[in-house]
């Protein structure tokens, strides 16, 4: 009966173990990073969550990084603001070159 006993306290103790690992994951997933927190900051940024995220996840946005010249870029954002994007004359070349720096072909 003790060895029975053992075991069954060894098995509360993993069970233990188990959910303390399961609420010390969630309480870490809860504080897991925000779409764009590892983007620079700046205006273009500011641009950038406001205009595009009407219509795209940011994984849409960002999954290019590396993929674009800034005149590709360019190119996209012009085609975007055609479609809609809600972006000010000056925020065209703003945002182009935020997305260049920030996710353009090295």
């Amino acid at each position: 009966m003790n060895a029975w006993l053992r075991r069954g306290a060894g098995g509360l103790l993993a069970a233990g173990v188990g959910l303390a690992t399961a609420i010390v994951w969630s309480s870490t997933a809860s504080r897991a990073a925000a779409p764009g927190d590892d983007l620079p900051d700046g205006p273009g940024k500011k641009v950038l969550l406001r205009s595009c995220t009407t219509c795209h996840d940011l994984d849409e946005v960002t999954k290019f990084k590396g993929y674009y010249t800034r005149a590709q870029w360019k190119d996209i954002v012009v085609t975007m603001r055609e479609y809609g994007a809600s972006l000010a004359d000056g925020e065209v070349d703003l945002l182009s070159d935020y997305l260049a720096d920030a996710l353009g072909k090295t």
